[in-house]
């Protein structure tokens, strides 16, 4: 089994500050005012409820209505001064939120920054809906996302939305949350979106580039990114997007000249390590590979893509039990993903422990189940145990789904015994050797 018969995973880059320059400042001067107005409406509401009760009680005379007033009254009194409160929590919220967000590469925040997010977010919890602007939504969903709490952040930008169905920053945040839930095709109609309102600006163009990456449309994805360093050259994030994509199309060389441009400018940005790791993996220099990944899990410890990367590079290596326990690691934190469990697959072939194995590949499919890779991989474990005719329909359906799999296995040596089998050999022989 060729060890190039492997799923890697590459993370994309940060993106920036939302919004920009004049129109940001704009932005936030029409935030305060429209704000500033709704506040005095939302809380004279109360006030007004609050003194007309009031009124009402000193004129009733009879005493069990006097009393149910009353409880209404302190009721009332004390949802107002709850929502004074989330109110002014809120306002902590907007100046301690994130004013940008980022697309996988999130560099490690200090843990009382984290804890200071969610803390205002917890307390903020009960405000009514009447209080939020659009930039209340956005910036709350921002500071979701910086939690990985994505499904409540993509709610907020949905708020956003209703309320101001054209607002570019909102498109794109919303743009950027999907993509981070691998719900690349409405990211992308986010992201088209947002580029017509606000056209050629880079950001939305570099995280477009990584929902078309997603999508497998990979020289689109390129374009993008190359527009985006057009506009904004050496950015570190649109240099580290780019080199993912070429990663995705196996140009090493390229994807090496990304990154390490992109390392050179933030040398200790975790995604970044990782991305270099899995270009010089590529180029079979598997103990730089293994210093990058190891570097990044110092900054970013249990991320599950570096600990599955890091796994590869250790089995290349023949460092077998480390790279099982990396696998191993990366499922604890995100488990059933199909792509480690082939890759745990892989490792536990080379082990001999071919049951193992065989249930690995089994799961992989069960969750993927169109993967080429774990369907070739399955078939080398079928041919070395002689279950050729099983074999032999997941070659058909890896090369089916890439041709490479056709090259591949005319010189794996894993299926010996099924090139020379008299029954199946010459089945083998024309699958493989037929060019269509």
């Amino acid at each position: 089994m060729p060890d190039a018969a492997t799923m890697i995973a590459v993370i994309g880059g940060a993106v920036g500050v939302v919004g920009g320059g004049s129109g940001l400042i704009g932005c936030w001067r029409v935030w305060r005012q429209e704000h500033r107005e709704e506040h005095h409406a939302f809380f004279a509401s109360y006030e007004k409820s609050i003194a007309t009760l009031e009124r009402q009680c000193e004129r009733e005379t009879d005493a069990a209505k006097k009393e149910e007033k009353k409880q209404r009254l302190e009721a009332l009194e004390s949802e107002y001064v709850e929502q004074q409160e989330a109110y002014r929590q809120n306002t902590a919220l907007r100046q301690a939120a994130p004013r940008g967000v980022l697309v996988a590469d999130r560099p490690p925040r200090p843990e009382a920054v984290v804890a200071e997010l969610r803390e205002l977010l917890e307390k903020t919890r009960g405000l009514s809906p009447a209080l939020l602007t659009v930039e209340d939504h956005w910036l709350r969903g921002n500071s979701l996302y910086e939690l990985e709490r994505y499904d409540e952040a993509l709610k907020e930008y949905n708020a956003a939305l209703a309320l101001r169905p054209d607002d570019a920053t909102a498109l794109y945040n919303r743009g950027t949350v999907l993509d981070q839930l691998n719900r690349y095709e409405e990211a992308l109609a986010d992201f088209n979106r947002s580029l017509e309102l606000r056209p050629d600006d880079p950001q939305t163009l570099d995280n477009r580039g990584t929902a078309l990456a997603g999508l497998k449309r990979y020289e689109e994805a390129l374009a993008d990114h190359n527009r985006s360093l057009q506009l904004r050259p050496d950015h570190p994030a649109a240099l580290n997007n780019r080199g993912a994509t070429l990663l995705d199309l196996d140009r090493y060389e390229e994807a090496l000249a990304d990154v390490n441009r992109a390392v050179e400018l933030r040398p200790d940005d975790p995604a970044m390590l990782n991305n270099r790791g899995v270009a010089l993996h590529g180029l079979k220099r598997y103990d730089d590979a293994l210093a990058d990944h190891n570097r990044s899990l110092q900054l970013r410890p249990d991320d599950p893509d570096t600990l599955n990367n890091r796994g590869i590079v250790l089995r290349r290596l023949k460092r077998y039990d480390d790279a099982i326990a990396d696998h191993n690691r990366s499922l604890e934190i995100r488990p059933d993903h199909p792509d480690v469990l082939n890759n745990r697959g892989v490792t536990l072939r080379h082990l001999e422990r071919y049951e193992d194995a065989l249930a690995d590949f089994n799961r992989s499919l069960e969750l993927q189940p169109d993967d080429p890779d774990a369907l070739y991989n399955r078939a080398c474990l079928f041919s070395l145990g002689d279950r050729y005719e099983d074999a032999l329909a997941d070659l058909r359906e890896a090369i089916a789904r890439d041709a490479k799999y056709r090259r591949m296995a005319r010189e794996d040596e894993d299926f010996e015994g099924l090139r020379n089998d008299p029954k199946w050999g010459p089945k083998f022989r024309e699958l493989v050797e037929t060019e269509e």
